[in-house]
């Protein structure tokens, strides 16, 4: 049996975030995007996000480190969910991408969801 593709949706935005992050030497943009197909298509899966104090209720999100240098700890956080969709069983919904640099990727996340909670 085949398993269909998701369809790949985005939260307003999330296109502003792609456009943020930095294009050289590496293209951060396009490695997001491909790490999204990635997901959409099974190849990859993040780790579950918790409802904590600090972020909020994310429960129903997933975070994917990546960075483009294998060897040092990831600079970047993908933020996405999987949600109810009308054709499909489910969709996949990118919330929010950027520097791994203290919650802001998170707290853009819960503000994009309406859980802001500071």
């Amino acid at each position: 049996m085949t398993r269909r593709a998701l369809k790949l949706t985005k939260l307003p935005g999330f296109e502003e975030d792609v456009l943020a992050l930095p294009r050289k030497p590496h293209d951060i943009a396009k490695m997001a995007l491909e790490r999204l197909v990635f997901i959409r298509d099974g190849a990859i899966r993040g780790v579950p996000l918790e409802d904590h104090a600090g972020t909020g209720d994310l429960s129903d999100c997933y975070k994917l480190y990546f960075d483009p240098v294998p060897t040092r700890k990831p600079r970047y956080r993908l933020v996405y969910r999987y949600t109810p969709n009308e054709v499909q069983a489910v969709a996949l919904e990118a919330v929010s991408v950027g520097e791994r640099e203290g919650l802001a990727v998170y707290l853009q996340a819960a503000k994009r969801l309406g859980r802001d909670t500071h």
